[in-house]
């Protein structure tokens, strides 16, 4: 499991969950490089911004769910983030909605948090 802040690499990686056109195998490759704060913010994010009570949801939900369930080392990688000090800061400040849209701008501020 990886360690890297890389901007471009989260973002790549939120995109082609978010709006498709990123093949499980490539998502895998992505998310064991990146900081398991960025992997569980990204997986986070759509979960909850995505609510399965909408329709419009379901198919970046299924993106997610095929990446996490063909690698499960993706799963442990965002428990690990889960329980890292940077999350629950952000918890406390944030809320994963109110990124909508703007996936760059919750990448920026996580990875600025991580690099600082």
């Amino acid at each position: 499991m990886g360690s890297s802040t890389d901007r471009n690499q989260a973002l790549r990686l939120l995109n082609g969950l978010e709006m498709g056109g990123l093949d499980p195998s490539e998502g895998r490759v992505l998310a064991e490089d990146l900081d398991p704060v960025l992997v569980h913010v990204i997986v986070r994010f759509l979960r909850e911004a995505y609510p399965a009570t909408e329709p419009a949801a379901r198919p970046v939900l299924e993106r997610v769910v095929a990446l996490t369930n063909a690698y499960p080392g993706i799963v442990a990688q965002a428990r690990e983030g889960e329980a890292d000090p940077i999350t629950s800061w952000f918890t406390s400040e944030h809320t994963f909605a109110e990124f909508r849209h703007r996936g760059d701008v919750l990448i920026d501020l996580i990875v600025a948090k991580l690099e600082s």
